[in-house]
């Protein structure tokens, strides 16, 4: 490949913008997400619920030359969507991608013990968030130039660890969402994609990876490494970009082949 294409290729986003939410916890997937993509050209507005915390977040991406915009606030406030979309249109004139990176475990524990409404906050969480932006968004001029949506998604929904219902529920409806959503919205020129991480080198993770770096839990998997926020940045760029023009609906596996894992057989190996 030659130094002008490697150039081009590096600058995938150049004269886009992006909305993601969730990006300023370091590390976290959301904040590598909006530095990769600034990284690739993009303008980006940030979204978090730490003051001190988005600043830093902000002053990070703005030192590397990325052009940021922060907004403080949650993704439970109704209002916050449409504000996010409102500054992307106010500081940069557009709004072309979106990364929805806002999920949890609400609740963790047996179903047994799990009331309503722990189930229902738990989906409502990794669910509304993304959908209420994309609403937001096309409202703002999403569909006017062939945006392209990336929502994070999780392995949990192939699983089932007892201790993970209400979390595995939510990603499962959030799956379908994205199916949905992506032949609607095909049509009108927007592609829906989710990237699936398995465990991930994140503050939210810390107390499995912290103490070796991950190196035990990663050696459990395919390819022997803890995938890290970079990794699902790397994929959600990807599907955002023009190089998956022709991807729409589909759930791509971030997880250091996790989702290989090979179940028992009765006929053991010779």
């Amino acid at each position: 490949m030659t130094a002008m294409a490697d150039d081009l290729r590096s600058m995938r986003f150049a004269d886009r913008v992006a909305v993601v939410p969730g990006s300023t916890a370091h590390p976290s997937i959301g904040l590598s997400c909006a530095r990769r993509l600034g990284r690739e050209g993009a303008s980006v507005v940030i979204n978090g619920r730490d003051p001190v915390a988005l600043s830093a977040a902000e002053q990070g991406l703005r030192a590397e030359g990325i052009d940021v915009a922060a907004v403080l606030g949650s993704m439970e406030d109704d209002t916050l969507p449409s504000r996010l979309v409102e500054t992307a249109i106010a500081q940069f004139g557009r709004i072309d991608h979106l990364v929805n990176t806002i999920g949890g475990a609400r609740f963790v524990g047996s179903f047994e013990q799990m009331r309503r409404a722990e189930l229902i906050d738990t989906i409502d969480l990794n669910t509304w968030p993304a959908l209420a932006l994309i609403q937001a968004a096309l409202v703002g001029g999403l569909a006017d130039g062939g945006g392209s949506v990336v929502n994070i998604s999780s392995g949990s929904p192939r699983k089932t660890t007892p201790s993970m219902v209400a979390y595995a529920a939510g990603k499962a409806a959030l799956n379908a969402l994205t199916r949905t959503i992506a032949a609607d919205l095909g049509p009108r020129g927007v592609r829906v994609n989710a990237v699936s991480p398995g465990l991930t080198k994140t503050t939210g993770t810390k107390a499995v990876w912290e103490s070796d770096g991950g190196h035990r839990a990663g050696a459990n998997l395919v390819l022997g490494r803890l995938t890290e926020a970079d990794d699902i940045a790397a994929a959600a760029a990807f599907l955002l970009s023009d190089d998956a023009r022709q991807i729409t609906g589909v759930l791509l596996d971030v997880d250091g082949g996790n989702h290989l894992a090979g179940g028992w057989s009765p006929i053991g190996s010779a």
